[in-house]
């Protein structure tokens, strides 16, 4: 069976979900679209040589039975409601990131999924990359030994123009800034190689005029063992790119994808152990050859895993449960930053910043 496939929200990131479902016509079909603004559904209907319809309303996009699966790809306030609604009305949902503003939020989206028999996903595609996977079969191997450090830088250039869009750098529309809007790619990767995080401690700022979110974000992160983690994020860097190093005793791995390892004597290192080297990478390709990259990139890979999951009837990899996570963590990071004060996982649900309103009432705000 094609899956029929319907895009609510037709801005900017509407246009890469348009794409990438294209690519995979063979597995589905963008039938119907819709957007307040009917112009950019025009647009987007027609994008890439798509033949999708314009829908005059989001609830005759929801009435259509010849649609399976809704792409919600409005601003992170206006996820809740529209996904709730599609999966109430028997559709699954891939959601554009972050899944939500707050884990109340994030935890009515799972619920609904659950209670309508329905799938949600996130469109949070960084963990498929091949490097990613193969760092990861290096760590689950336990090939690094007792873990002793790591740690994450995630910059990159968002100017003036970029906040042009009068619903981003504010908290009430955005919900945040490069924590929650860019830099929570690295962070699910960062999560999902090192598994749950104890505790944080965190700092913000906010450099650039005009907004009130923060665009530089600091945190000491305690993963659960006792495994010390600095991670670091911007938007003021000239140079995009992620950094991650992840070190064990004379053992680590790095991406852009590395692997490191030293002879040790007499307590002190002397050399690079090319052997062990070739050993940690032999394990991080496992059965692939190496430096194998099936077709697809990692937005393909996603979508393409979202889909089979229908087909199959299981969760997708990025399922509601992996995008609370990362939100789970970077309201931490917003409430220590805001606060002072380390902050102790999981977040309960008493907690003031649990709710969307919550944070709103206490997250620190540029002045």
């Amino acid at each position: 069976m094609t899956i029929g496939i319907g895009i609510l929200g037709c801005g900017a990131v509407s246009r890469m979900h348009m794409k990438t479902y294209l690519q995979l016509a063979g597995l589905c079909e963008v039938r119907a679209v819709y957007d307040i603004d009917s112009r950019q559904a025009e647009r987007l209907a027609r994008w890439e040589g798509s033949s999708a319809e314009v829908c005059a309303s989001w609830e005759d996009l929801l009435a259509r039975d010849d649609i399976h699966a809704i792409s919600v790809c409005t601003p992170p306030d206006l996820h809740r409601g529209p996904v709730i609604e599609a999966l109430c009305a028997g559709k699954h949902v891939l959601c554009e990131k972050p899944l939500a503003p707050s884990l109340d939020d994030c935890d009515a989206m799972i619920a609904a999924a659950r209670e309508n028999g329905r799938l949600l996903g996130v469109a949070m595609q960084t963990r498929f990359n091949r490097d990613y996977e193969r760092m990861k079969r290096v760590l689950d191997s336990g090939a690094l030994g007792p873990l002793r450090f790591a740690q994450l830088n995630a910059t990159c250039w968002r100017g003036e123009r970029y906040y042009e869009a009068p619903w981003r750098g504010t908290w009430e529309r955005q919900s945040g800034g490069v924590a929650i809007n860019q830099a929570l790619h690295a962070l699910d990767v960062f999560v999902w190689l090192l598994g749950e995080i104890e505790s944080v401690q965190a700092d913000m700022e906010t450099v650039q005029q005009g907004i009130e979110v923060e665009d530089v974000a600091m945190a000491m992160l305690r993963f659960r063992g006792g495994l010390p983690a600095l991670f670091g994020c911007s938007v003021n860097a000239v140079r995009s790119e992620i950094r991650m190093d992840i070190s064990g005793y004379a053992k680590a791995v790095s991406y852009p994808l590395g692997y490191h390892t030293l002879l040790v004597r007499d307590g002190d290192s002397v050399a690079h152990d090319e052997a062990a080297a070739r050993e940690l990478e032999r394990i991080g390709n496992g059965s692939e050859q190496a430096g194998n990259q099936e077709p697809g990139d990692v937005q393909i890979r996603l979508m393409n895993d979202f889909l089979r999951a229908i087909a199959e009837k299981r969760e997708p990899a990025m399922n509601g449960a992996q995008g609370r996570r990362v939100i789970e963590v970077i309201t931490a990071i917003y409430k220590s930053a805001s606060t002072g004060e380390r902050v102790q996982l999981p977040i309960d649900t008493a907690d003031p910043w649990y709710t969307t309103s919550g944070i709103l009432k206490h997250v620190r705000r540029a002045r």
